[in-house]
């Protein structure tokens, strides 16, 4: 009985240690759950934009420096406008003939026209003697034979009816070569919409002799001079598009099954550490090259029989938007900290 008694207290305090083992347990997981995910392998990025005309000529104007701010529409620089202007100019006049030439063509269509309507009243009016001529013959025939009119009087119409018969025939054939002679002006108007559409052309270059920032941004790169001569779509410099900044920080493997798109950021640019940023996971990387694997023909892979046994966790970029960050922290390419933590919903 006394051995009894001295059991129950003893496994009360063993369910009790597990029960506290238990809850460190489950403690530990929520913390190392809760804990956030860092990562000092992060940049700064943002959006860039490579300058360039889409008219080729000399650089007669630079309006920015380099990393000077600018604002979309700022005028970055200039291509010499006087070629384009000349285009334009050149490409008006022939548009300018080639109205003059529609106007002429159709002047000639309407008297073409006009010269078939007449001869459609020719044939109309023809028709009209011919019946005439049909009912005149008509009606002497039966008295020439009772002898109520001369034979004559009905020769006479039956000639008449035999010439309104041919004039008739004559009508209709200058009918039909006057319909034929009727042209019309479509190539004409072919014409001036090509030379709308080559005036249309000449403005648009004239117009991208001027070159405008797209976006607000800072000016980088830029190492030309007035002077030089370019070539369309030649990038001059670059702008950075201060509109959007981001960071991009290198993950382990292992770490991406604790964070999600949507969890909140707080990012440390390494110009000032003591300024800590907001931002919201954006992109989790879906891929990375893999140097050891080589794809072969027919995408069969090539996988070496050397082994590492020393096995380096992989990372993954993972991009998160900064939210309103200063501008005087934002550089692009410098290096940051960045710190996500699951399940916290950025406000």
């Amino acid at each position: 009985m006394k051995a009894a008694g001295r059991s129950r207290p003893a496994a009360w305090r063993y369910a009790v240690v597990i029960a506290v083992v238990l809850l460190a347990v489950a403690a530990g997981a929520w913390l190392l759950q809760r804990q956030a995910v860092a990562s000092d392998d992060a940049t700064l990025d943002a959006e860039v934009v490579h300058i360039a005309s889409t008219v080729g000529g000399r650089v007669v104007r630079i309006a920015v420096k380099e990393n000077s701010a600018v604002r979309a529409g700022d005028e970055l620089f200039q291509i010499d406008p006087e070629p384009l202007q000349l285009a334009v100019e050149q490409t008006e006049a022939d548009l300018a003939l080639a109205r003059a030439m529609l106007a002429t063509q159709r002047r000639g269509v309407g008297t073409e026209q006009s010269a078939a309507a007449q001869a459609s009243e020719q044939t109309r009016r023809a028709q009209t003697n011919l019946a005439l001529a049909q009912r005149t013959v008509a009606r002497l025939r039966p008295l020439a034979a009772k002898g109520y009119v001369p034979q004559q009087q009905l020769d006479q119409a039956e000639t008449a009816e035999r010439d309104a018969q041919i004039t008739l025939r004559q009508a209709r054939e200058q009918e039909r070569a006057a319909g034929r002679a009727v042209g019309t002006d479509d190539g004409s108007q072919a014409t001036v919409r090509a030379r709308e559409a080559a005036v249309a052309l000449a403005r648009h270059a004239l117009a991208g002799a001027t070159v405008r920032a797209p976006h607000d941004g800072r000016v980088t790169g830029l190492s030309i001079t007035t002077g030089e001569i370019v070539v369309p779509s030649q990038s001059l410099f670059t702008l950075v598009v201060s509109g959007e900044w981001s960071a991009v920080a290198n993950l382990r493997e292992s770490d991406l099954s604790r964070i999600a798109v949507g969890d909140c950021a707080t990012v440390y640019s390494m110009i000032d550490r003591r300024q800590a940023l907001r931002g919201t996971v954006t992109g989790i990387g879906a891929g990375v090259l893999d140097a050891d694997r080589i794809t072969l023909p027919r995408n069969l892979p090539y996988v070496q029989k050397s082994m590492n046994w020393v096995r380096v966790a992989q990372r993954f970029p993972v991009r998160v938007a900064l939210q309103e960050p200063p501008q005087s922290l934002m550089r692009l390419g410098a290096s940051a900290v960045v710190q996500i933590r699951h399940g916290d919903a950025c406000r």
